[in-house]
């Protein structure tokens, strides 16, 4: 599992990158440090528990300014690059809300780009099999 710490604004981000499988334990104890309460542990659990390949989970905390994002295993680099985008949404989203920011303005899509070129090293690892990184 690969874990990649962001500052986003006022928002503490922690993104979980699983490729060979979720780690139940550490994911449901900082789902718990970020405030999550039992429907959104239930939902998380059932996300893990499945097993289902390009899956991923978000969880927002708008009054810590906390974020969990995590990307499950996939089936092949198009579908990590989809649940990662997917899940960035949610992330700039929940920020952008937060916020105030009109979700049809620009803000959103530079938070996601912003995301995305900080997590750059990762997706080219894991979401490019033609890339050397």
């Amino acid at each position: 599992m690969i874990r990649r710490e962001l500052k986003i604004g006022r928002w503490y981000v922690e993104f979980y990158f699983c490729p060979d499988g979720y780690d139940e334990d550490e994911l449901i104890d900082r789902l718990y440090d970020f405030g999550a309460g039992s429907d959104d542990m239930r939902t998380a659990i059932q996300v893990i528990e499945s097993g289902k390949p390009n899956t991923g989970l978000f969880f927002p905390n708008a009054v810590e300014h906390l974020a969990l994002l995590a990307v499950g295993p996939t089936t092949g680099p198009e579908e990590f690059q989809d649940t990662l985008v997917h899940e960035i949404h949610h992330l700039a989203v929940a920020i952008a809300s937060e916020l105030g920011i009109d979700l049809e303005d620009e803000g959103p899509a530079y938070l996601a780009g912003d995301s995305a070129r900080a997590l750059a090293d990762i997706v080219c690892r894991l979401g490019c099999t033609r890339c050397k990184c």
